[in-house]
């Protein structure tokens, strides 16, 4: 049960120990996600695992919760585990934060990086963390996921596989699955494998650091034979149930990933040989977290209508993969980012 509202002004320690965010138990989910290959305009088989996969996906994104007081908390730590000032996000109660107005319906597990491996696979109360920030110590920790452990979940839902590192037995972030799925490294276990055929690139892949190397080189001139590209023999091999991956080394690197539940493939031509990349997409599910900015945001995941605009609607073109056209993130502005298709080497087609 969702506890009452506090009708008296509170300290704000009080407050917090008040705060709860509830799931319900056996939430109602909206109609599942719609899974779909697409191929020059003819469907194509989607196998029971993928599927799955893109099931829990659409789970996690859907599950139901409330506040019951606004949620001050950090989503991020540095190198010293301790939270960070940037990472600040005030998620409110209620629409404009005021008592007088409604509560705030939200759904979607909320988008942690420090404590990330919370999947609430049977709904329960998710849990504040023991960390504060030094400099304001109402913003608090939470559980949660972060893109990467989303997509983790998903796969471990439709293989049975956790995706650990030999390391410490984590679960992988994007830098891991960039590791595994290039070469084994040894920090990483062997789940993951490429998408696609990287033409005369393959050998000169496992010296790459982050996706645009790996894009610039699939798209160089030469690389395929005559009427091949990246589009035709990368993008166009995605199925549902695969990974989109960026990396970047900006900032000591980091990245992002999205589950693709959708793809639809659209020719130049009638003979099928000449990808369309400004008209072939995927449809995509992705935990993105918060907008720092807007504190009545509904949900941290993609598809959204937050914006109103029709940004976040996890639809991408092939183009947009590439970063020959930008398209939009939550709380860095546009950015041409290159992703990189990734898949579990334990899904059977």
């Amino acid at each position: 049960m969702i506890k009452k509202t506090l009708m008296k002004r509170v300290s704000v320690f009080a407050m917090l120990c008040a705060l709860t965010i509830t799931l319900f138990a056996q939430p109602a989910y909206a109609a599942g996600p719609t899974v779909e290959l697409i191929d020059g305009g003819v469907s194509k088989t989607v196998s029971a695992q993928r599927i799955k996969a893109c099931e829990k996906m659409y789970q996690m994104s859907q599950m139901p919760w409330k506040l019951t007081a606004t949620l001050r908390y950090c989503y991020g730590q540095d190198n010293n585990n301790q939270l960070t000032e940037s990472s600040k996000v005030k998620v409110n109660c209620r629409w404009d934060n005021k008592l007088a107005n409604e509560v705030i319906p939200r759904r979607g597990i909320p988008y942690s990086q420090v404590y990330r491996e919370e999947e609430f696979p049977n709904g329960v109360t998710i849990k504040k963390g023991t960390k504060t920030l030094a400099s304001d110590p109402q913003y608090v920790s939470i559980y949660g996921t972060d893109c990467s452990s989303s997509v983790g979940f998903a796969w471990k839902a439709a293989t049975g596989i956790y995706l650990d590192r030999k390391d410490t037995g984590k679960m992988y972030r994007t830098k891991n699955m960039f590791a595994d799925g290039l070469v084994n490294s040894d920090s990483e276990n062997d789940y993951l494998m490429l998408v696609g055929k990287y033409g005369k690139y393959y050998t000169n892949r496992l010296t790459a650091e982050t996706t645009k190397q790996i894009v610039t080189g699939l798209s160089a001139a030469g690389n395929y034979e005559a009427g091949q590209d990246i589009y035709s023999k990368v993008y166009a091999a995605i199925k549902p149930g695969d990974a989109l991956l960026f990396r970047t080394t900006d900032g000591g690197g980091y990245g992002h990933v999205r589950l693709v539940i959708g793809v639809n493939i659209v020719y130049k031509d009638a003979a099928k040989t000449q990808v369309d990349p400004a008209k072939s997409y995927v449809n995509c599910i992705e935990q993105a977290g918060f907008s720092k900015t807007q504190g009545n945001w509904k949900t941290s995941w993609i598809p959204n209508d937050e914006d109103g605009g029709g940004k976040y609607t996890g639809k991408y073109y092939f183009t947009e993969l590439t970063g020959e056209k930008e398209s939009p993130t939550v709380n860095d502005g546009y950015k041409a980012r290159c992703y990189v298709p990734f898949k579990m080497k334990a899904f059977n087609d």
